[in-house]
C-alpha cells in the first residue's frame, strides 16, 4: 500500500519545505550554498573539506532567497527575481545546502538543511542542474529557474 496526498497537503508540505506563502516557517530566509568536493553522508553531517565556492542570494545581496506560492504540490523560484552568487572559490560543483546563512556547516541535527546533488543540464539524476560545472573565482553565478515538488505518494 502507499500513501497518497492531497493537493493541499502537497501545497502546504512544499511551501512549509522551502519557505513560501503561506506556510512559510520551516526554510525561510534561506540561502544556498554551492559546494565543491565530496558530498557529506546527510543534511545532518559536517561539511568537511569540501570547499564553498558561492552563496546564491537575492541579486547577490545576501537577502533570502524566497518562492512563489505552491501550485499542485510544486513552488518555483519568482519569474524576474535573479537568484546569484560571486564566486569566492574555483572548483567543481558537486553539492549544494540550502540553509541558513549563519548556519557554520557543523554536524547538527537541530539546523535545517536541504542537501542535494549538483549537476549538468543532462544529468537526470541532480537536484540542481548547472549548464557547466566548472566554477571560477569572482564569477557571478546565477540560477535562471527552480523548482521542487512534494510528490502525490511515497
Amino acid at each position: 500500500m502507499s500513501l497518497q496526498f492531497s493537493t493541499a497537503y502537497r501545497n502546504n508540505a512544499a511551501a512549509a519545505a522551502l519557505g513560501a506563502a503561506p506556510a512559510g516557517a520551516i526554510m525561510a530566509d534561506c540561502v544556498l550554498m554551492l559546494y565543491a568536493g565530496s558530498r557529506p553522508a546527510d543534511a545532518d553531517a559536517a561539511i568537511g573539506s569540501a570547499t564553498l565556492l558561492a552563496t546564491y542570494s537575492v541579486d547577490g545581496s545576501g537577502d533570502p532567497l524566497a518562492w512563489e506560492s505552491p501550485v499542485n504540490g510544486s513552488v518555483s523560484k519568482p519569474a524576474g527575481v535573479v537568484w546569484s552568487g560571486v564566486a569566492v572559490n574555483s572548483g567543481t560543483a558537486s553539492f549544494f545546502r540550502y540553509q541558513s546563512p549563519s548556519d557554520d556547516g557543523s554536524a547538527s541535527s537541530t539546523s535545517v538543511r536541504i542537501q542535494g546533488k549538483v549537476g549538468l543540464v543532462t544529468d537526470q539524476g541532480s537536484d540542481l542542474a548547472l549548464s557547466s560545472l566548472a566554477v571560477a573565482s569572482g564569477a557571478t553565478l546565477t540560477i535562471d529557474a527552480a523548482s521542487a515538488t512534494v510528490p502525490s505518494s511515497l
